[in-house]
């Protein structure tokens, strides 16, 4: 072995052990939530609760200076974007104002109108698109997710996306109070009245002919656990939507807020309540001196209130000196830890609408892992197999360098810390089968080579030498795909668009650099060699279709029945069009995936959800290995111009409806749908440990128990419990006996939970048009960077072609559009694309040889596709092994993103014969400029 070839393989080998490093063990690759299970947020800053806060403050401030200089009192309204002032002229405005930046004021007939300037505007909202994403991962990591994933984005960056791995069903309301209230904590005094409680808000408005005194606000005080003793505990099941016990009416100014806050923790008062005690700042310190001195001079209340509602109502007997505040609120544990842990973070500046919801339990993961890999590895191993049968030593030449492609492709995932999601495995693996299309290309090339008499060592080298561009070309196009995927997708669409991009690069190093050193290697061990192992089938050698005769006659049935379809399918009506399936991300609206274990039909649960009031409820039949489980995917579509929380409860209520799906009877619950925490508080009930202790103490007990119970039914192969026996075997004997006397497994569990706010289809569709936009205009100058105008718009056309018919085919075989089927039809872009060029270099290089000076453009048109369509049809069957294994075995979570790939390959290898090359004569036909062509 020269020294030359020793480097040049010490080199790959560094590379492959530098890159398995990074994945090995393969623990060490980050699955996203699709595949591992958990909980997906996106969010929105509400920057108008931003604007409107920052008036309050400013109100407060203007009404304490104005105070402060001795003058008589003013009358301050907020009126939305605006602050009125009655009884304040401009000379004693001006030099208040001038303090406060960011403001101006007018003043007309007594009345001072102040309102934010727009660049102040846009300040606060910034400040609070920011410290929102901060807060967040505050609470996020002291909640103790591991490795969450928190990114901003949106079109004015007022946009978080959560994701949360590994977190449970159980957990997901305490954590969606975490993420979307702002944690605001204010001091106020009651206000100075009568009686500062009322049973309704009517009520407070009737007390004072329908307007409240000035400079006082009416609030809520919601009903706890504990204020309910007795009374309708049902109705706090929704944290979030408490029934209210009264109404509170307290002074509109804010004597101290959240963030005097230095630190919070949960403790315990003597009598075994829960409280939040906190410590202040000095300036805090002196607000809260200042509040109790007040109430306890003049005898008067003050309330603590937490996002608008009071949580606790205190007297004082006298001035509290110092930074340390407690809230003898009538907290839960958990109720308290959720406190204290918003106010140690720090309170956001407005509250966080949510507009995406997903839940994904582990066992759906492991299914879609199986499927997705299983087909995955067939399609991998179709193509060695016929890579080897085809190209004897030279196909094994190809497999070593698939196999250095996917630990480069492992190894760059690992070094990114990317997350591999569902899709991203179906793009690992289409990036195995565009990583043969090159060989194939390079072989194809070597093997024509050979036949015009080259030796061995000149026909590998001249094969390398000419199709380094095409490959190049091809590549890049599809990587143009990618990275607009990359910028318009989120969450499973990163995964795939990570997967692609790393696949392109990898492929391109391997396909070049990797199966060239294998066959310098085997050369200089035999120098003289008068042949090489590259296999004897050959497709259409010197075949000499006249394909151009036929041209119109292909566009015209091409085109046609793409109207055809298009006429059937009316797309330009998608409001109520029943050919047309658009996934929840473009409607809004839930999307779940159900499993039973009992013999149960798709009909049956329709007619369930139509009786529970959803009559349009799409009801689909999964195939499960097992046949005694059933599996549905339930879709429902959100009301129009429905509010995000309607959604939220509209998940609600379809799930008490599948539970009333459960046959078992009997008073027992289903532990199948029961989440951890309420088992565990069931659990705490009950005691039966006897456990000794506060309720602290036992509640972490029993809620350790509960989370063991959940997570072995998770890791169940069915992800259900089918009998109590397959309870986890350590635990307590008492707590089996517990859970036996309280439950029954149960036939029905939910697997995924998603739901989308309407207010977010409209984002994706602008976002899906723009990146189809973006990748047409990226490819089309590219090619007419590399080739002519020609060229490059006889590729769109061709391009076009291929997205309208695998549009149209979609539709009419009931396949649902959602963002990672858009994922797949901007690969089949790319892809393509990549096809078209193969043909596209052949006729540029024909152009330029002595013997086609005088040949008409059809004849080199003709000789071109003859020459190469062999390594067109070739590569075009490696790909499409890869799509239809997918789409095939892949499992419902692969099929829809397949199929469009899988119509694609064939499309395009028709469009680049009778679509593309067409368009490039009739263009060169109606420009007058064949001397370009020859020139590129």
């Amino acid at each position: 072995m020269s020294r030359s070839t020793f480097s040049r393989l010490a080199w790959v080998l560094g590379i492959c052990l530098a890159c398995a490093a990074f994945f090995i063990p393969l623990d060490k690759v980050r699955l996203g939530l699709d595949l591992k299970g958990g909980i997906h947020y996106e969010l929105e800053v509400q920057g108008q609760e931003a604007l409107q806060r920052d008036l309050e403050e400013t109100r407060d401030r203007i009404l304490d200076q104005l105070k402060a200089k001795g003058l008589p009192p003013v009358q301050a309204e907020l009126k939305g974007p605006e602050l009125m002032i009655l009884g304040a002229g401009p000379s004693t405005l001006e030099p208040i104002l001038a303090k406060i930046p960011g403001y101006r004021f007018v003043h007309r007939d007594g009345l001072a109108i102040v309102s934010q300037k727009p660049d102040h505007q846009q300040a606060i909202k910034a400040s609070a698109n920011k410290r929102a994403l901060q807060i967040i991962e505050t609470r996020v990591n002291q909640f103790g997710v591991v490795e969450p994933e928190i990114t901003s984005g949106g079109p004015e960056g007022n946009r978080i996306i959560v994701e949360l791995p590994g977190v449970t069903e159980s957990e997901r309301d305490r954590i969606k109070s975490l993420l979307s209230t702002p944690g605001r904590l204010e001091l106020r005094l009651l206000a100075k009245v009568d009686t500062p409680y009322f049973d309704s808000e009517a009520g407070a408005l009737a007390r004072y002919g329908g307007t409240l005194p000035a400079g006082t606000e009416l609030f809520p005080e919601p009903l706890t656990t504990r204020s309910a003793a007795g009374g309708p505990k049902e109705a706090l099941k929704d944290p979030n939507h408490l029934p209210v016990r009264r109404w509170v009416l307290l002074e509109s100014k804010v004597q101290l807020d959240g963030s005097a806050i230095t630190d919070a923790q949960r403790a315990q008062s003597e009598l075994g309540n829960h409280e939040v005690n906190f410590t202040l700042n000095t300036q805090g310190a002196e607000a809260n001196a200042h509040v109790t001195g007040v109430a306890s001079s003049e005898g008067r209340l003050f309330a603590f209130v937490l996002d608008r509602k009071v949580i606790s109502v205190l007297s004082a007997k006298e001035k509290i000196i110092g930074g340390a505040v407690r809230i003898a609120g009538q907290f839960s544990a958990e109720e308290a830890d959720d406190l204290a842990l918003k106010l140690r973070s720090g309170a956001l500046k407005a509250s966080m609408k949510i507009l995406e919801e997903r839940v994904v339990g582990p066992s759906l993961g492991q299914d879609s892992i199986r499927q997705g890999v299983g087909a995955s590895m067939v399609g991998f191993g179709v193509i060695v197999a016929f890579m080897v049968v085809w190209y004897r030593w030279s196909g094994v030449n190809a497999v070593v360098a698939l196999v250095v492609n996917v630990v480069v492709m492992l190894g760059l995932l690992g070094s990114f810390r990317a997350t591999i999601t569902l899709p991203g495995i179906a793009g690992f693996a289409l990036t195995v089968g565009m990583a043969v299309d090159a060989n194939i290309l390079i072989f194809e090339r070597i093997k024509e080579e050979l036949a015009l008499g080259q030796s061995p060592a000149r026909a590998i080298s001249a094969g390398f030498n000419r199709v380094f561009w095409t490959i190049v070309d091809s590549h890049v196009t599809q990587l143009f795909a990618a990275l607009l995927l990359f910028i318009f997708g989120t969450g499973p669409v990163k995964g795939f668009a990570v997967s692609l991009t790393v696949g392109v690069a990898a492929s391109l190093f391997t396909s070049i650099y990797i199966s060239r050193f294998i066959y310098d290697w085997v050369l200089e061990r035999r120098p003289r060699a008068a042949s090489i192992s590259i296999g004897t089938f050959n497709l259409f050698r010197k075949t000499a279709f006249d394909f151009m005769k036929y041209k119109k006659q292909a566009l015209a049935l091409s085109w046609g029945l793409i109207l055809v379809c298009m006429a059937f399918i009316r797309p330009w009506n998608l409001e109520g069009n029943p050919r047309i399936k658009l996934g929840m991300q473009f409607v809004g609206g839930t999307d779940m995936t159900v499993r039973f274990l009992r013999d149960i039909e798709a009909g049956d649960i329709r007619t369930a959800l139509q009786r529970g009031g959803f009559p349009d409820a799409s009801v689909v039949s999964y195939q499960h290995a097992d046949p005694g489980i059933r599996e549905f995917s339930i879709k429902v579509r959100a009301p129009k111009g429905g509010d995000p929380r309607e959604t939220v409860q509209q998940s609600r209520q379809i799930r008490t409806l599948l539970a009333g799906l459960d046959t078992t009877g009997g008073p027992q619950r289903s532990l199948n749908l029961e989440g951890a925490e309420p088992l565990a508080n069931r659990l705490l009930a009950a005691d039966p440990l006897g456990l000794a202790g506060d309720e602290a103490a036992r509640r972490a007990s029993y809620e350790a128990f509960a989370t063991k119970i959940v997570g072995a039914r998770d890791r169940l192969p069915a992800g259900l419990y089918r009998s109590l026996a397959e309870l986890p075997n350590d635990l307590p004997t008492a707590v089996k006996r517990q859970i036996e006397k309280d439950y029954v497994p149960g036939q029905v569990g939910l697997l995924k939970d998603e739901t989308f706010s309407p207010s977010i289809s409209g984002e994706w569709t602008r976002k899906t048009l723009a990146a189809v936009a973006w990748a047409m205009g990226a490819i089309l100058v590219y090619v007419i960077f590399r080739f002519t105008t020609a060229f490059a718009v006889g590729g769109i056309v061709a391009l076009v072609h291929d997205m309208l018919m695998a549009l149209a085919l979609f539709a009419l075989m009931g396949y649902e559009f959602n963002v990672p089927v858009v994922a797949s039809f901007l690969t089949l872009m790319g892809y393509s694309m990549a096809d078209t060029i193969v043909v596209f270099d052949r006729i540029r290089e024909n152009s330029h040889k002595p013997e086609y000076k005088r040949a008409s453009l059809d004849r080199i048109i003709n000789d071109s596709i003859n020459q190469t369509l062999s390594r067109t049809i070739l590569t075009s069957m490696s790909v499409l092994f890869v799509s239809v294994c997918l789409w095939i075995w892949g499992g419902p979570a692969l099929r829809d993103l397949a199929f469009p790939l899988v119509v694609g390959v064939l499309t395009g290898t028709f469009s680049s014969i009778y679509i593309a090359s067409p368009v490039v004569e009739w263009w060169q036909r109606v420009s007058g400029h064949r001397e370009a062509l020859a020139r590129s």
